[in-house]
């Protein structure tokens, strides 16, 4: 205990260190702080309200709007959308701030976000917990919107951020923005100066965030209402969703949702891997029939796809046991030197294996 003691007195001789008991009593000294000539004051620039006293208290900036088809949900209130901004306008109003968003939390089971899993999310719980205060968030459920942009449009877009699924995807441009790596500046500027004059800036940038989220939220569910992914405008979009159901190994989902695909969309490198999904989904449900037709009119279109090769192959040397026809496509595929699709990553060295079994199954020789 000794050592404890003496270390801490330690520090508290280094220079510029102080307690708490002393921070307070600067504090009280220092003369409160004035915004210079001519600054704009907060409500000002942004109408809002103080809620709290004067021991505790935070600005808050609640905008309502009115409900309509295109708008989703942050959350509602007396018939109406609500979007409130919690601002600090100091370092101390943190507190206060936390805990007016710990009653708003009780209110709810579920959180939208966009990329909020990764950023949002993780900071609110470090600032609740550094206040002694509960994280009633912890375990919610979440739709995080980024990864659901992303499977939907990362294909066509490449670049899934906000902004850019807002021009994008839903034709929005913002007027009056800020970029979102200033803003930290713009607020440390505020707290050092007084003057909220480019907070109007910030408080837009933020209000839009909110309002794309709930744009995109009820985009995605139009679009998602048409079966097979046919609300999509855009053939990258519609074979995303063909995509979606194949890795979660909706296979019959897949069937459907290809099968539309094919019927829309007229020719291109697009229509290749719908086919080998299809072909896929097929064979996962034993559909032996409709799997052939699937992998031969994908090589009507790409002769020499490596897949489709492999697949007939191997679906006339176990299946219909014409052998014949087995080898003259894996002969076909290396003479042709089909390249391998995502499939199936190997290369020419299966339908090597397979020439040479099915040859031993004819009784001829191997071939080099």
């Amino acid at each position: 205990m000794t050592e404890l003691k003496n270390k801490l007195d330690a520090l508290l001789k280094r220079p510029g260190l102080m307690t708490g008991a002393q921070l307070a009593a600067q504090q009280e000294e220092c003369p409160p702080r004035r915004a210079a000539p001519g600054a704009h004051k907060l409500a000002e620039v942004v109408p809002g309200e103080v809620i709290g006293d004067d021991d505790a208290s935070f600005y808050l900036v609640r905008t309502d709007h009115p409900l309509s088809l295109e708008q989703g949900v942050a959350y509602f209130e007396d018939g109406v959308f609500r979007l409130d901004q919690c601002f600090m306008r100091d370092f101390d109003e943190e507190e206060p701030m936390l805990e007016h968003l710990d009653t708003l939390f009780k209110r709810f089971e579920t959180v939208v976000s966009y990329n909020g899993k990764s950023f949002d999310l993780p900071l609110l719980r470090t600032r609740f917990i550094q206040n002694r205060l509960p994280f009633r968030l912890e375990g919610a459920a979440h739709l995080d919107l980024v990864h659901v942009a992303r499977r939907f449009y990362k294909r066509r877009l490449k670049n899934c951020s906000l902004g850019n699924i807002e021009r994008e995807v839903l034709h929005l441009e913002r007027h009056g923005d800020v970029p979102g790596h200033l803003i930290p500046r713009i607020w440390f500027d505020y707290i050092d100066s007084g003057n909220a004059r480019a907070l109007k800036g910030v408080f837009y940038h933020h209000r839009m965030d909110i309002l794309s989220l709930v744009a995109l939220t009820g985009w995605l569910s139009q679009c998602l209402e048409a079966s097979g992914g046919a609300g999509f405008e855009h053939a990258e979009d519609r074979l995303s969703v063909v995509r979606i159901h194949y890795r979660q190994k909706e296979y019959d989902a897949v069937i459907q949702a290809g099968g539309l695909f094919l019927e829309s969309t007229g020719s291109g490198p697009l229509r290749r891997e719908c086919f080998e999904m299809l072909g896929f989904a097929h064979k996962r449900r034993q559909h032996w029939e409709a799997m052939q037709a699937a992998w031969e009119r994908l090589l009507e279109e790409f002769p020499r796809d490596h897949t489709a090769l492999l697949e007939l192959a191997k679906h006339h040397e176990h299946r219909t046991r014409n052998l014949a026809r087995a080898k003259d496509l894996c002969e076909t595929a290396l003479e042709s030197g089909a390249t391998a699709r995502a499939f199936d990553p190997r290369g020419a060295q299966p339908i090597r294996h397979r020439l040479a079994r099915i040859q031993r199954k004819l009784g001829t020789h191997n071939v080099e």
